[in-house]
């Protein structure tokens, strides 16, 4: 593990974060590096080439390729607690809240309802009325 993460981390082109650092090594796994018919994972310090993943089989291989494409899922959908195994984090500025992406309602005129009721209000407010 630690030999992949140093490959995946040293061939970035510049420094990273720990979060992109993750999902790097996570877009490597699932890229299919693990499988039989990949380019597999060779230690630079054997004089002969030889693949360090020869102990895992293929089924296991398949799985841990799997499930590193089901956590890059999860962390591109702002999901990563659910990769690390904790809890969510608290959203410190509910404006920027998941939950609070779509654009408010318009009504049919191309107003919103703040305008459409300011309006409302100054046209009573002209005519008289209170």
């Amino acid at each position: 593990m630690e030999l992949l993460v140093e490959k995946v981390i040293s061939s970035a082109s510049g420094p990273l974060s720990p979060g992109d650092a993750l999902r790097r090594v996570f877009e490597c796994v699932s890229s299919g590096i693990l499988l039989p018919g990949g380019p597999g994972l060779y230690d630079p310090c054997e004089k002969n080439p030889n693949d360090t993943l020869n102990s895992v089989i293929e089924q296991q291989r398949e799985d841990i390729t799997a499930s590193a494409q089901f956590a890059l899922r999860l962390i591109a959908f702002r999901q990563i607690h659910k990769v690390l195994g904790m809890d969510p984090l608290p959203q410190m500025n509910p404006r920027f809240s998941v939950r609070n992406r779509k654009r408010r309602r318009d009504n049919s005129d191309g107003t919103d309802g703040l305008e459409a009721e300011g309006k409302k209000d100054k046209k009573d407010f002209d005519s008289g009325e209170f």
